[in-house]
């Protein structure tokens, strides 16, 4: 049986990456504290700034594919951003070509800056904020250290048995009598959780491959929003608190428009469906 060792293992995609995961091997789930991976998959402490103790790991483990979902998002622990995002990146790519294992690195469309959609595959990172500068990097460092690996560059991720982390959020904001600011001219391509997790491990068994980087988001444009009261339908959530919708423009670091175009992911078949088809076919 292959071993598939995914970072990130407590992350939010994760919930649905590892159990699909496991229909292809066995999976090993890492994260800061081994307690935090989801269950009931092998779990396994491991700081990935410490880039002594992942090269012991991926040797003891000698894992068949690593898939490097870890990430440091926007947030209080942003000074983890390079070292997570870009450093930890650049060692697993180092480690994972000296062992031969398959590196699929999970990316953003945070990349771009959100003024040239639709963006193709190979659209050159231009990133506007300290978590797209950080993920263009690590993509960098993949790339060249690890010329063979697949790095996908994806959207808003959401699940239908987890709350996402933007949703909780806003759920927080409401729940406490806050205001909640909607932008309603910020254009995303929502991905569901398992339709990421899929195109992960079909890139990392039945398509090995393909390289370089791949957009796998969701086929349909939503306004941040159209996307937040989708969600908030969907959590049967209240929406009679104080929600005002407005322009995101002007709002520093945040970009428009990441649009992608996905035409390589489609000619391989991966499903891609939008939000409103996720939700219909799931009621």
């Amino acid at each position: 049986m292959q071993k598939i060792l995914v970072t990130g293992a407590s992350g939010y995609l994760a919930h649905r990456l590892l159990p699909i995961a496991s229909r292809y091997g066995e999976v090993i789930g890492v994260a800061r504290r081994a307690e935090s991976v989801y269950k009931p998959f092998q779990a396994e402490s491991l700081d990935l700034t410490d880039a002594d103790a992942v090269v012991r790991c991926i040797n003891r483990i000698r894992p068949d594919v690593v898939i490097h979902a870890a990430a440091v998002n926007p947030g209080p622990d942003e000074s983890r951003m390079d070292a997570v995002n870009h450093q930890a990146s650049k060692t697993l790519a180092l480690a994972t070509a000296e062992t031969g294992a398959r590196l699929v690195m999970v990316s953003t469309d945070v990349v771009h800056g959100g003024d040239a959609a639709p963006y193709a595959d190979d659209a050159l990172p231009a990133p506007i904020n300290t978590y797209g500068r950080t993920k263009a990097l690590g993509e960098q460092a993949v790339t060249t250290h690890y010329p063979q690996a697949i790095i996908v560059r994806t959207g808003l991720i959401y699940g239908l048995e987890l709350m996402d982390r933007g949703t909780r959020s806003f759920v927080d904001r409401l729940q406490a009598g806050e205001p909640l600011v909607l932008f309603n001219d910020v254009l995303r391509e929502p991905v569901w959780a398992d339709s990421l997790s899929e195109a992960l491990c079909e890139l990392a068994f039945g398509h090995r491959q393909e390289s370089g980087v791949m957009n796998v988001v969701g086929d349909e444009v939503m306004s941040r929003a159209r996307f937040a009261r989708a969600m908030f339908d969907h959590w049967a959530i209240e929406q009679d608190g104080d929600i005002t919708e407005q322009t995101g423009r002007g709002i520093d670091g945040l970009p428009m428009d990441l649009r992608c175009d996905c035409a390589r992911a489609r000619a391989l078949g991966f499903a891609m469906p939008g939000v409103t088809e996720v939700l219909s076919s799931n009621r």
